[in-house]
């Protein structure tokens, strides 16, 4: 059963790290539902998980794609303290409750998404404008606490606003936000390390296994497919999540 989650790892490596999300909202789930791994559990092994995926994702990133170094340097500082303080919290909730938060967050996600316009960003006009980054900083400042707390990928709320509001290429935004990931991945597995309980080490390789062969490939996908087809791609996958596990949470 473990050994399944191996190609699991590829898949959702491959499909989080093409479209820029943290992967935790498939892991948790999948943990949780087919594996009953308790949400206090699963959050450690996600995240530890997380931290291969997006290391082998930004090494191949930055063959193929630019990283906005100085805006990664600037988000992770606004989402460390609260990344630490949602490992110190864990997860206490019930695993409907879990399933439900995580199932309502993927359909906002996905409606934020669409609602975003469609000019300039496939151009690639960005420029570092500190007013407009000012504008994005909470979103990393709070969903840094829901990655601590739930394993939630901060990629998935910043991307829009980096697409959107800084009129990012959807492929270099993607390789920001993933060398970002790999960072807050780090600190918090870390973190749940230091403070969380015993942790079940084969699904931790197996999952790992498939994530970094899955940070590979996801990259050289990427670059070669359009903007708005990453975007549909990433409001499917929302969709069809968020649906999933509003279900499983009833």
């Amino acid at each position: 059963m473990e050994l399944f989650l191996f190609p699991a790892g590829v898949g959702i490596a491959s499909v989080a790290m093409t479209i820029g999300i943290g992967g935790g909202i498939l892991w948790m789930p999948l943990l949780i539902l087919a594996y009953g791994v308790p949400p206090q559990e699963a959050v450690s092994i996600s995240l530890m998980i997380q931290v291969a995926g997006m290391g082998s994702g930004s090494l191949a990133y930055s063959k193929v794609a630019h990283v906005e170094k100085r805006l990664t340097g600037i988000l992770f500082l606004v989402a460390l303290p609260g990344i630490v303080l949602g490992s110190l919290l864990t997860v206490k909730l019930p695993e409907n409750q879990v399933n439900l938060a995580l199932g309502a967050m993927s359909l906002i996600l996905a409606l934020v998404f669409i609602s975003g316009r469609e000019e300039l960003s496939a151009q690639g006009l960005y420029r570092f404008d500190k007013k407009k980054v000012a504008q994005i900083l909470p979103i990393p400042a709070f969903f840094g606490l829901l990655m601590g707390f739930l394993s939630v990928g901060v990629g998935e709320w910043l991307i829009p606003s980096l697409k959107n509001k800084l009129n990012m290429e959807m492929t270099g935004a993607v390789a920001t936000v993933i060398h970002l990931m790999f960072l807050l991945s780090l600190v918090g597995a870390m973190s749940h390390g230091i403070f969380s309980a015993n942790l079940n080490w084969g699904y931790f390789f197996w999952g790992a296994l498939g994530a970094v062969c899955g940070g590979q490939i996801a990259p050289r996908f990427a670059v070669k497919v359009s903007d708005r087809l990453l975007k549909e791609m990433f409001v499917y996958l929302m969709t069809l999540t968020g649906i999933h596990l509003i279900f499983h949470s009833i």
